[in-house]
């Protein structure tokens, strides 16, 4: 998978240095493209695109995520504006989590369903963590909610370190 991934942004990066004309090609986006689709292939077992995640796309979403995350909170510093949340990060980080959830959801509803059609030959994460949790072999409780956490802990560090 790496290779071949790998292989198509050499490829891409031939094709504009021959093409007639200035053709100015974005290096970090490019770089950033080409792990974003690889994590997505090994955490969903397919690429998706940047729309597959809402109007603003994967970037957009996990960019805006980190920038509330690292945001100052008046709160921190004056605790008894904690329940006025003047800043509106609360329902912000709301819809966000709402984004990632339906897309989560369909990434499994989207192996549930290949799983009793048909047998992949590869297995991604996302099939290993439903094994996990249908086996009932876990020591504690498994169910859709930890598979998601995982799944959007794994998406947003490859992210993060995307952004750093």
């Amino acid at each position: 998978m790496r290779k071949q991934e790998v292989g198509n942004l050499v490829n891409f990066l031939k094709q504009a240095a021959a093409s007639d004309g200035d053709v100015v090609v974005n290096l970090s986006d490019k770089i950033g493209s080409l792990s974003t689709n690889m994590a997505c292939m090994m955490l969903f077992g397919k690429k998706y695109m940047d729309e597959d995640l809402g109007e603003k796309g994967f970037k957009a979403l996990v960019q805006e995520t980190m920038r509330i995350i690292a945001m100052p909170k008046l709160g921190d510093y004056i605790p008894c504006l904690c329940v006025l949340d003047l800043q509106r990060l609360t329902p912000r980080m709301k819809e966000l989590a709402k984004l990632f959830d339906e897309f989560l959801e369909r990434v499994i509803d989207e192996h549930v369903h290949q799983s009793t059609n048909e047998h992949k030959q590869a297995k991604d994460i996302v099939d290993t963590l439903m094994d996990i949790m249908q086996s009932g072999e876990a020591e504690f409780e498994f169910d859709r909610r930890h598979v998601k956490a995982i799944l959007l802990v794994m998406f947003t560090l490859n992210a993060l370190s995307l952004s750093v």
